[in-house]
């Protein structure tokens, strides 16, 4: 796939797009090395909270000095004789400093079929290490999504604090859990289109980006030592420099499965806990706004509100400040738990075939 590289104003008026050429770069830390002054204040040049939570592309409100690349051009994914629930791309992104960098993703339905019947679960993730086999590349998530029942929808959200990881020629990729495809009943799957909108200015970014997981799957309602959520979890330590001011985590979790104990994990209130050298910060990612989502009349169940997600939407997820609780200078231990909101174990005592889940990514941002 090739990257095309324009001002944002000229995709708009569907000019030709400038290709440019692969190569590949295996760094997987967002220490700004390159040179470039990045003194002063990072301009706000889009209010990506203004739209929260349903982030809808306003296309016409992207200043003209912004530069995109395009990423996935229409991607046809689909599952069937050919598997391409998973595909990718390597992009030639600009280097330099940007005030803010955002992430454009548009579905839409297929000219062979209508798009698929079901909400999918997503995600649009840096390949950290491109170098290696497939089968062992390391993926930072950008973007985590479900996709409408039946329609297309489009949205633009802030990627701004890992930018430094985003220059250079770099691979992305796509993914959809979809298992339909040209000539199935429920559908044909999606074309999917995701662009890189960068605004120039003094760099926004953090400084250093750890990721933890990318997307990890993580079985709750079980209460047995090998198996219970703390089995499937290990701490990490992350060094964090002495000069560094402020360092937050960025959690996504979407819950999956249902018909289990209290309807987990799609349809039940879990706490999600990131714990930083014993000391525990709490959030809860329940989306009861479902109803208003403008991506909307869908087929389904779209208006049920369910544990970090809603049909037709991408999920942010939570940013966390934990600077309070980091040592300077030292390694710092991050953990993680998911429990009932009201803090007791999760037990799953009525479980189904699908055991309840959550999909969780989680990375490290450090500012100095």
């Amino acid at each position: 796939m090739s990257a095309r590289t324009i001002p944002l104003f000229l995709l708009l008026f569907g000019l030709s797009l400038t290709l440019a050429c692969p190569a590949t770069d295996d760094d997987d830390s967002a220490d700004d090395d390159d040179g470039d002054d990045d003194d002063g204040e990072p301009i706000t040049w889009f209010e990506f909270e203004d739209e929260a939570p349903w982030y809808s592309c306003l296309d016409d409100e992207v200043a003209e000095e912004a530069t995109v690349v395009r990423v996935f051009d229409q991607a046809y994914q689909w599952f069937g004789d050919e598997n391409h629930r998973s595909v990718q791309s390597t992009v030639d992104l600009p280097q330099g400093n940007f005030s803010q960098v955002g992430l454009r993703l548009e579905l839409e339905c297929p000219d062979e079929g209508s798009c698929d019947h079901w909400d999918r679960w997503g995600s649009v993730g840096l390949v950290l290490n491109p170098g290696d086999p497939e089968e062992d590349w390391e993926k930072l998530e950008l973007a985590r999504h479900v996709t409408p029942y039946r329609m297309g929808m489009c949205q633009f959200i802030d990627v701004t604090p890992v930018a430094a990881l985003l220059k250079g020629t770099q691979t992305l990729t796509s993914f959809i859990d979809t298992w339909v495809g040209p000539g199935h009943s429920d559908g044909a799957g999606w074309y999917v289109t995701v662009d890189l909108v960068y605004y120039p200015g003094p760099g926004g970014q953090a400084d250093e980006v750890v990721n933890i997981w990318g997307t990890k799957n993580i079985t709750v309602g079980e209460i047995e030592d090998d198996v219970d959520v703390n089995s499937q979890v290990d701490p990490t330590a992350v060094a964090v420099p002495v000069d560094a001011t402020r360092v937050e985590a960025h959690l996504t979790t979407t819950g999956h499965s249902f018909g289990n104990a209290f309807n987990c994990a799609e349809f039940c209130e879990l706490r999600q806990d990131v714990i930083v050298n014993g000391t525990v910060f709490s959030v809860n990612p329940w989306r009861d706004d479902c109803a208003d989502n403008p991506v909307s009349p869908q087929w389904g169940t779209w208006e049920y509100n369910r544990n970090g997600w809603c049909p037709g939407a991408v999920a942010v997820g939570q940013r966390i400040d934990v600077t309070e609780a980091i040592e300077l200078g030292g390694d710092n231990v991050f953990d993680f738990d998911i429990r009932l909101t009201s803090g007791a174990e999760y037990n799953n005592t009525t479980p189904v075939d699908l055991l309840p889940y959550e999909i969780v990514a989680l990375r490290i941002y450090v500012y100095r």
